[in-house]
């Protein structure tokens, strides 16, 4: 089993509490909040970049190791670490993914808020309750400092700045959806329409006059016939469930149990080749030449077959 691990941000402790450079052990409970954040926001990340697929990959989130090793000598600063793994001869990926994304899109939206502008389009509206629990443990003249490896100016977590997300946390907001459904109505008139949840909930929205056919069929055959919506809809802030689907940007036929198929999706060898370019040669090299014949032995440790 190979092991790696990389700065993600580090967080640095500052107020009157932390001047003597000893962290109190109250503000753990921080840094698990926001893993919380970090992680379902790679989770959201995922999703938006995987339109057509309806599940996260297994064990993502567990996938998503963070660690700290050590407080930053002299002060109160705790770098936190992606942690890697790969088994033994399999290559490292090196690259990045939705969890750096993930960090970039908190830091930026911690840098909107303090300056109370508008939060970022990346940050998925669906994790913004959980900023209520992060920095949940800040007296009134403390602050968290985020510094990212590759980002020059840090960003200022205080008391402030949750509040502030706090408050916009109680507003609804508009977020993308990827539903699936059974039509129970639909106006001709207004392009107005019902969505029918498999939990019972049922939401209504607005349709595009060239999707009409797709909507009365789907109405006509509600009985049997599934429809899946790509688009966007308004969240209430109180449960986070959709309460509108506002537009309608892609519909088709939904079968459950099945994934959809987009045409227009990326053939998975380019996705593959971009990947592998994103290896570095050496690891390549560390590759066994039998991999292909014995690829059992290398990841469960079965015997291996000889030529």
């Amino acid at each position: 089993m190979q092991q790696s691990r990389r700065e993600l941000v580090t967080h640095t402790f500052e107020g009157a509490r932390f001047e003597d450079h000893g962290l109190d052990i109250d503000v753990l409970p921080d840094l698990v909040a926001y893993k919380a954040i970090l992680v379902e926001t790679a989770k959201e990340l995922w999703r938006r970049h995987h339109p057509d697929r309806l599940r996260l990959p297994a064990n993502f989130e567990q996938s998503l190791v963070v660690k700290f090793y050590e407080i930053g000598k002299g002060s109160t600063s705790i770098p936190l670490f992606r942690q890697m793994v790969a088994e033994d001869q399999m290559p490292m990926w090196t690259g990045r993914d939705e969890l750096d994304e993930a960090v970039d899109v908190i830091a930026d939206s911690i840098a909107a808020a303090a300056a109370d502008h508008p939060l970022p389009e990346g940050l998925p509206k669906v994790v913004m309750p959980l900023f209520a629990d992060f920095g949940k443990t800040l007296r009134a003249d403390e602050s968290i400092i985020q510094t990212l490896p590759e980002r020059t100016q840090p960003v200022r977590y205080s008391a402030q700045v949750r509040g502030r997300l706090a408050a916009w946390t109680q507003r609804d907001y508009e977020d993308r959806i990827d539903l699936a459904g059974e039509v129970r109505s639909a106006d001709l008139d207004g392009y107005n329409f019902t969505l029918r949840l498999a939990d019972g909930l049922k939401i209504p929205g607005k349709f595009r006059n060239d999707q009409e056919l797709l909507f009365t069929e789907a109405l006509s055959k509600h009985a049997s016939r599934r429809l899946r919506i790509v688009g966007h809809a308004e969240f209430s802030a109180i449960d986070g469930r959709p309460k509108r689907i506002v537009s309608v940007d892609n519909v088709r036929d939904y079968t459950p149990g099945e994934e959809a198929f987009d045409a227009t999706a990326r053939p998975i060898w380019d996705l593959a080749a971009d990947i592998a370019a994103e290896v570095p040669d050496s690891e390549w090299q560390k590759v066994p030449a039998d991999l292909s014949k014995n690829v059992d032995h290398y990841l469960y440790r079965t015997s291996r077959e000889e030529e």
